[in-house]
């Protein structure tokens, strides 16, 4: 997991921060989708994260509620 996470990072940063340098008939940016996307993906994951944390909190707090309500009867 660690050389995933090192693998996408120093993938976004060249992305970002160094292709915008690079001439655009380079092979370089071959490798790379359209900047566009440099914002898109992580605004994507960023909501599908919170869709998930909001699920489980949901789920959590629907569950603790069920266990009260049985509690009291």
């Amino acid at each position: 997991m660690l050389a995933v996470a090192a693998f996408v990072f120093i993938y976004y940063t060249t992305w970002v921060f160094v292709l915008p340098f690079v001439e655009a008939e380079s092979f370089l940016n071959l490798l790379f989708l359209s900047r566009d996307y440099a914002i898109k993906i992580p605004l994507f994951l960023l909501a599908i994260a919170g869709l998930g944390i909001g699920t489980f909190v949901g789920k959590v707090l629907i569950k603790n509620q069920q266990k009260k309500s049985k509690k009291k009867q």
